[in-house]
């Protein structure tokens, strides 16, 4: 795990997904724009008690296709406390042998808050952090007859396709889709819709989508474990 020290902020503001809090502190996480199969997050860091918080530790446990890049083994110490109602963050860097595999890494923070009593009291926060594909894809631009040229050549080896039941409006449906899966909207025709995505890895995603009731997806892509590790990630998707 590193610690970017340019990264290191004692005004870090309360933004993106709770990793793990309780009643005195508060984690959140949101990540970088990935780098072919790395993934940088920022961590915050807040303090939501009236005491002092010190000797802050952060851990996270490998898996067998997750690294997570450190300067040495164990937990890493943080190189700051946090007085009542501060915030800081940094970074830390994700190395994944596969972006197509979804998983949950298991990890803590522990850490010391003074007490009433002029004592110190010990702390831990148990915390899940999911990965899945949505986090590689990249937003890329696509024309009309760019989509049109790449689902007619031989580039697009793989395909699938997913049908899921729908409750919100037609508009509803593709903004949510577009945007939970990082996707552009390269045509929009009544109820179809064509999109484009590319993982940080450079493996092209087009996907059509039809709304009647249902919600139709044909998918094709670059690479056949891209197209299966989306169409876990649609079956999975609340939409």
């Amino acid at each position: 795990m590193s610690l970017e020290e340019n990264g290191v902020s004692s005004s870090a503001s309360p933004v993106g997904l709770v990793l793990g809090e309780d009643e005195s502190l508060s984690v959140r996480y949101h990540p970088h724009v990935p780098s072919h199969s790395n993934l940088s997050l920022s961590l915050d860091f807040a303090n939501t008690s009236s005491h002092n918080i010190s000797n802050v530790k952060f851990d996270i446990s490998d898996s067998i296709n997750t690294k997570l890049v450190r300067s040495s083994p164990g937990s890493l110490t943080l190189p700051f406390t946090l007085a009542s109602g501060q915030a800081n963050s940094f970074t830390i860097s994700l190395a994944l042998k596969s972006i197509y595999i979804s998983q949950k890494l298991r990890g803590s923070v522990t850490y010391f808050i003074d007490n009433d009593s002029g004592g110190k009291d010990e702390k831990i926060i148990n915390f899940t952090l999911p990965l899945n594909l949505a986090l590689f894809i990249v937003s890329a631009p696509c024309t009309d007859s760019e989509f049109t040229d790449l689902i007619a050549s031989n580039d697009l080896e793989a395909s699938s396709s997913v049908t899921r039941p729908v409750s919100s409006s037609t508009d509803q449906c593709i903004e949510h889709f577009s945007s939970s899966f990082r996707l552009t909207v390269v045509e929009r025709i009544e109820g179809a819709v064509s999109l484009y995505g590319k993982t940080s890895r450079d493996d092209q995603l087009c996907v059509l989508m039809k709304v009647n009731g249902n919600m139709s997806i044909d998918i094709k892509g670059s690479d056949s474990q891209l197209v299966n590790s989306f169409v876990d990630l649609v079956n999975s998707a609340k939409l």
